[in-house]
């Protein structure tokens, strides 16, 4: 092994150079393999971000809950923002809706804006239709997004006058 210093005890600068020149070389050869490694990755996960891969939404189901006494029978959502949901009585007696709201992340509809279906009492089994404008102005909602809503429907049983409030969330894949 060659030593730093040389027969009149002074350094060699040739062997010292030589030496650190060999670990800056391994430095940069560990920096660009794993530099390529990680370059590699994160070109691998921009592409499967960009065809969609990581968006959760795909996974969710349509759904629609109002409990039992309110059957969700059938629900759709345009890109314009009108909504459609077909409720069937399941309360055993005949009742009267008085008015709903829906609420959700592109606004909210009163019940000025809500179309009924059937303006008279609805019998035990019968299915009605509500349907409502959700909209912000100047903004659509995007087709193949899920929207979800809250509708709040306030019914009576037919004759009684005593307002009842029942709940329902609609998770619903927006259509064109």
């Amino acid at each position: 092994m060659p030593s730093i210093l040389n027969k009149s005890n002074t350094i060699n600068k040739n062997n010292i150079n030589k030496h650190s020149g060999r670990k800056g070389q391994s430095a940069i050869e560990f920096l660009l393999t794993y530099g390529w490694a990680i370059l590699g990755a994160m070109i691998a996960i921009g592409a499967l971000s960009y065809f969609g891969i990581f968006n959760t939404q795909r996974y969710i189901n349509d759904a629609c809950h109002f409990g039992d006494q309110l059957i969700c029978e059938d629900y759709v959502a345009y890109q314009n923002g009108t909504i459609g949901v077909k409720l069937q009585n399941n309360f055993g007696v005949d009742i009267d809706i008085n008015s709903t709201i829906v609420k959700s992340d592109y606004g909210t509809s009163p019940d000025t804006d809500a179309v009924y279906s059937k303006s008279s009492s609805i019998a035990p089994g019968e299915v009605f239709e509500v349907t409502h404008t959700i909209t912000v102005p100047g903004v659509n909602i995007p087709v193949n997004n899920k929207l979800k809503y809250r509708m709040i429907v306030t019914f009576e049983q037919t004759g009684s006058g005593n307002l009842h409030n029942q709940t329902g969330d609609v998770i619903v894949t927006v259509q064109k």
